[in-house]
C-alpha cells in the first residue's frame, strides 16, 4: 500500500513539474517565418556533473578534481551540440527551415559582427597575507565556470540566462542590436536563441562516482524577428540522452565526450520541436 502511495505521489510530482514549464508561442507570427538561423547557443564554460540539470553543480573535492582533469570542454560542447541541434531540428517537419552551421560560418558579414570576449585578468602573485586574502575573496565572489557562458567559435554570447525566466534573452546592453544585425547579415526572417544553463553531465548506474555518463539540459529558447519582436519563448529540460560514456571517479572519458555532445544537440532539437508543435496546436 505504501509503495502504491509513493508511486502515485512520484507520478503526480513529475506531471506537475512537466506542466509547470513556461511557454509563449505566437503561432500566427511563427507561421510567417520561412528561414531562421540559430545565432545563440550558449552553454556553461565548464561542463560539470549535476544531480539534476535544473539544480546547481554538485559540490565536493572529488568533483573539483574531475573538473581539473577534464579541463574546459565547454567550447567543444557548444560547437558540437549547435551543429547536431540544427541538423536534427531541420528534420522535425517545422514550418520553417534552419540555416546550417556551415552556411553561418561561411557568411563573412555575420562573422564580422563577432566581438571576442575581453581576456580574463592575469592573477598576480599575492603579496603577503593581505594580498592572499584579497585573492581568496575575489575568487569567492567570481562566478564559477559552470555559471559563465561560452558559445560556438566566432559566435556571440551575452551570458547564461536565468532558466526560470523562460527566455533565452539576457537583456544585456547590445544584445538586441546584435540580434537584428545578425538576422540582416544572414538574410533570414528570424533568429533562434538557445541558452542552455543546465548543460551538464549526469551519472547513470553509478557506484562511487563511477559508471555510465550522459548529459542533461535545462534550456530556454526564444525566436526574434527582424524587427526585434519576440514570437517564441520556452523553457524545457531533459535529464539524460541515449548516449553514454564511461565515467571513472567522476571523470568522463575524454574520447567519448564529443559523442555525448552530439546526442545532446539531437535530443534538444527533438524536445524543442515537440514542445513547439504542441504549442502551435500541431500535435
Amino acid at each position: 500500500m505504501m509503495l502504491f502511495q509513493f508511486s502515485s505521489v512520484l507520478i503526480l510530482t513529475l506531471f506537475i513539474s512537466a506542466c509547470g514549464l513556461k511557454q509563449d508561442v505566437k503561432t500566427s507570427e511563427i507561421k510567417k517565418i520561412n528561414k531562421v538561423a540559430v545565432i545563440f547557443y550558449t552553454v556553461p564554460e565548464k561542463i560539470v556533473r549535476r544531480s539534476s540539470p535544473t539544480k546547481p553543480a554538485d559540490a565536493g573535492m572529488l568533483g573539483m578534481a574531475a573538473e581539473m582533469l577534464e579541463g574546459n570542454v565547454g567550447l567543444n560542447a557548444a560547437n558540437t551540440a549547435h551543429k547536431t541541434f540544427i541538423e536534427t531540428l531541420n528534420q522535425q517537419s517545422l514550418p520553417f527551415k534552419i540555416m546550417s552551421q556551415n552556411e553561418m560560418m561561411s557568411n563573412q558579414a555575420f562573422k564580422a559582427l563577432y566581438v571576442p570576449p575581453a581576456p580574463k585578468p592575469v592573477k598576480k602573485e599575492s603579496e603577503g597575507v593581505m594580498g592572499f586574502l584579497g585573492d581568496v575573496l575575489a575568487d569567492s565572489m567570481a562566478p564559477p565556470p559552470e555559471m559563465q557562458g561560452i558559445a560556438p567559435t566566432h559566435m556571440m554570447q551575452f551570458g547564461l540566462a536565468v532558466y526560470e525566466s523562460g527566455s533565452a534573452l539576457t537583456g544585456k546592453p547590445g544584445e538586441m542590436e546584435y540580434i537584428k544585425k545578425a538576422i540582416e547579415a544572414l538574410k533570414v526572417d528570424a533568429a533562434i536563441l538557445i541558452n542552455d544553463s543546465g548543460f551538464s553531465y549526469a551519472c547513470e548506474f553509478c557506484i562511487g562516482d563511477s559508471g555510465a555518463a550522459s548529459t542533461g539540459s535545462a534550456f530556454t529558447a526564444s525566436m526574434v524577428t527582424r524587427s526585434g519582436d519576440v514570437i517564441l519563448n520556452m523553457q524545457e529540460w531533459f535529464a539524460t540522452t541515449d548516449a553514454q560514456a564511461a565515467m571513472y571517479a567522476g571523470v568522463v572519458n575524454p574520447l567519448q565526450q564529443t559523442s555525448l555532445f552530439e546526442e545532446h544537440g539531437r535530443k534538444m532539437a527533438i524536445v524543442m520541436a515537440d514542445a513547439l508543435k504542441e504549442g502551435m496546436g500541431q500535435k
